[in-house]
């Protein structure tokens, strides 16, 4: 009988260790499973984190080869590029100008801006003006900007385009259009102004509020000053749209505007001017002087 007892143990202790070291292998496998599974998720993540990280970099291979070709084409029009060069010297020399007759005058990005502002100075009553109209885009800034003072807008332009080619980049015939604009609150004088000006200043008496000269050549500023002079007063505010900074820029509206000035030794100040671009702002501060 304790035979019996010794076996029965026995077996009773064998299937334990059996179970024991079956559950064992179990959790081994399945811990050996756990950790399979984690390296395999981490390496594919590291995969995906490597496969980013080439992309990347071959991005900015890309992007380096890229500003590299740039570099390199500066470098060249810095050394070879007449256009550049004139470019640079009209803005040294615009520049400049700047320091010596408006160094303290507010500066703006956009033409338009540069337009604004000079509208918001005229502070008289008179005509307001504007030579060169072309699609009438600164024309209806001209109407939106004085409609409420009561101001009357005109706008003159021979609508064929440049009589001839004003500088490189625009030929004669540029800004030509096949109908006459519409701009609401304002009306057109269409022709030439030494055909127009004359005979629409004999019916529109008074000064001259708001002049904008945007016809590019120095003979259309020339004759429009040179009629229009006269009305001219105090208070009298002109934004000229191509003024400086560009090349020879100083045989343009500048260079009409001087002569205008010379010759009547009418007093007057600059404003404002935009900086990256050719507008000037400038108001009359004392009428043409009588002649002796």
């Amino acid at each position: 009988m304790f035979d019996q007892m010794r076996r029965k143990n026995r077996l009773e202790l064998q299937r334990v260790m059996s179970e024991l070291v079956s559950e064992s292998d179990r959790r081994s496998r399945q811990l050996t499973e756990n950790q399979h599974d984690q390296t395999m998720a981490e390496l594919s993540a590291t995969n995906q984190e490597l496969t980013r990280v080439l992309s990347e970099l071959s991005d900015a291979r890309i992007e380096i080869a890229d500003v590299q070709q740039r570099l390199s084409d500066l470098e060249r029009q810095a050394r070879r590029d007449i256009t550049h060069a004139l470019d640079e010297q009209a803005t040294d020399q615009s520049a400049a100008f700047v320091l010596e007759h408006m160094p303290k005058a507010p500066v703006f990005w956009s033409p338009h801006d540069t337009l604004r502002y000079g509208l918001s100075q005229v502070e008289i009553d008179g005509l307001a003006l504007e030579f060169g109209v072309a699609s009438g885009t600164t024309l209806k800034i001209i109407v939106e900007q004085l409609k409420e003072a009561g101001h009357q807008v005109f706008g003159f332009d021979v609508f064929s385009g440049l009589s001839q080619t004003w500088r490189t980049g625009s030929q004669a015939g540029e800004s030509a259009q096949e109908e006459l604009p519409h701009v609401r609150g304002a009306t057109l004088v269409p022709g030439l102004f030494e055909d127009t000006l004359s005979g629409f200043l004999d019916k529109h008496p008074g000064p001259v509020a708001f002049v904008h000269f945007d016809a590019d050549l120095y003979s259309s500023t020339r004759t429009v000053l040179d009629r229009l002079g006269h009305r001219l007063v105090p208070g009298t505010v002109i934004v000229f749209d191509e003024f400086f900074n560009f090349p020879g820029w100083q045989e343009h509206d500048y260079r009409a505007w001087r002569e205008f000035v010379d010759r009547t030794d009418i007093r007057f100040e600059y404003l404002s001017y935009t900086a990256n671009n050719e507008q000037v702002v400038a108001r009359i501060t004392a009428p043409i002087s009588p002649l002796d």
